[in-house]
């Protein structure tokens, strides 16, 4: 069905895949994991025709056509690629920062999720698309005004517009969706697969996976690893746990909310919420994708202009009595799933760690070295940013996030996209280098990062 024979890439003058062969057969669900820059989506971007080849030939049977511009055409119908990170492709300004989302009401240059999908909703009728995964309620609102999880429907969503493909192809299709949300994702990639026929392929580290998916593909540096057939029963990937460290819990309040209404026009986000955080506390922030947990967040770091009319008081003193932005911020570290979205285009063809350190003007080369070394990055570090895989960009991120101690540290989806290695050292380094008296809060989505971290919950 599909087939790559003796196939070169070649990116920036580094050679990737070299003499790479690999077929599809019809009837075979595949599943590609393995760990972080092992090639994964440059094997989707050559199947999906994003990425070309130096040397070699992939082959379609279902793809006719006497023309170059004749199997072009058949190619871009017939296969539908979803990738990780598509928020950069509906921005018509690359330039815009992440504020900007909480500022920007009615910014031109960001398109509504109407202006995306460009209408034909009603094409989606026959799809039988599940509640979670709907997006009615979004149709009005800009683009960037979208949670990940969000987004990722969104896209999902617009390329089935297009018309039903034959072949599905998705990088990282659960990352950011809720646990619910997830699972509809999964059934309904079992219903595309039994109703029309759609071969699917997909990357993924740890998450369940549809019924449908047969096939498993492990990549290592860019070649295969192995090939096996997967169980009917799936299981999730369980990565190794970490001894929970005791913390240190004080009557001191580092973050006190009282009454908080956040509402945009007629809609309203958050209502009537109240939450108190003390000196100490793990806590894990749970709820529906859009439900409001990343604007929170953006609530407690100094980013949302709304925070300075409710009633929020951090380390003891209300927001908007006289502190500036820079005297919150010095005191949080923030890391959001959303933040890879708005790196600095002027930045992105730096290396990885020339990147951190055109962020930081004050930096320990030590500290940063030793960071370096303990993800073992020290062969993606030295990339260009523009090359680096999705959980190479996230380890640049934590890598840069790690760089400085903080009295309250926020995290939002850290793990995602990350390997189960790298997720046991992103967990290790936390463990090993979080003081006791380090107040943490974390959005997830995932069961097991809340049994090992939290120790409170708060679900809105």
């Amino acid at each position: 069905m599909i087939e790559i024979r003796n196939a070169d890439v070649v990116k920036s003058g580094v050679r990737l895949f070299q003499h790479f062969n690999w077929h599809v057969q019809a009837g075979e669900h595949w599943v590609i994991t393995g760990s972080n820059g092992s090639g994964k989506t440059t094997l989707l971007e050559i199947i999906a025709g994003v990425t070309h080849l130096a040397r070699g030939e992939i082959q379609y049977d279902f793809i006719k056509g006497d023309s170059w511009d004749e199997r072009y055409a058949a190619r871009k119908k017939k296969i539908l690629y979803v990738p990780a990170h598509a928020f950069q492709t509906f921005l018509h300004d690359p330039g815009m920062y992440y504020q900007q989302r909480y500022y920007g009401i009615g910014d031109e240059r960001v398109p509504l999720v109407s202006d995306i999908l460009g209408g034909g909703m009603e094409k989606l009728e026959s799809l039988k698309i599940p509640i979670s995964l709907s997006i009615d309620q979004l149709l009005a609102l800009e683009v960037n005004r979208l949670s990940n999880g969000q987004l990722k429907k969104v896209l999902f969503i617009k390329g089935l517009l297009s018309g039903i493909p034959h072949v599905l192809i998705m990088d990282y299709p659960f990352e950011g969706l809720d646990r619910e949300s997830r699972r509809d994702l999964c059934d309904f990639i079992d219903f595309l697969a039994a109703a029309h026929g759609i071969q699917m392929m997909l990357v993924d580290h740890h998450h369940d996976l549809p019924r449908v998916m047969n096939r498993k593909l492990t990549m290592e540096n860019f070649s295969i690893l192995k090939e096996e057939t997967l169980s009917e029963k799936k299981e999730s990937i369980e990565f190794k746990t970490v001894d929970k460290q005791e913390s240190f819990h004080s009557s001191v309040p580092v973050i006190e909310i009282r009454n908080l209404k956040i509402q945009y026009g007629n809609k309203v986000i958050i209502h009537d919420f109240n939450w108190t955080v003390h000196k100490g506390e793990r806590w894990a922030l749970v709820g529906r994708n859009g439900a409001g947990k990343t604007t929170l967040f953006s609530m407690i770091f100094a980013d949302h202009p709304l925070a300075y009319s409710q009633d929020i008081h951090l380390f003891g003193k209300r927001r908007g009595t006289g502190e500036s932005i820079w005297d919150i911020k010095r005191r949080i570290n923030y890391i959001g799933s959303e933040l890879i979205n708005y790196l600095n285009p002027d930045g992105i063809l730096l290396t990885a760690q020339d990147y951190i350190r055109a962020m930081n003007r004050k930096l320990s080369e030590k500290t940063l070295m030793e960071l370096i070394a303990h993800f073992q990055g020290e062969h993606f570090m030295v990339k260009p940013v523009r090359f680096l895989s999705s959980g190479q960009l996230q380890l640049m991120m934590l890598i840069n996030y790690f760089l400085q101690d903080k009295e309250l540290l926020l995290l939002d989806e850290p793990f995602q996209f990350l390997d189960k290695e790298q997720r046991i050292r992103v967990s290790r380094f936390l463990q090993s280098h979080m003081h006791k008296d380090t107040t943490l809060i974390l959005i997830t989505h995932d069961e097991q990062d809340l049994t090992h971290w939290a120790e409170k919950t708060m679900r809105i």
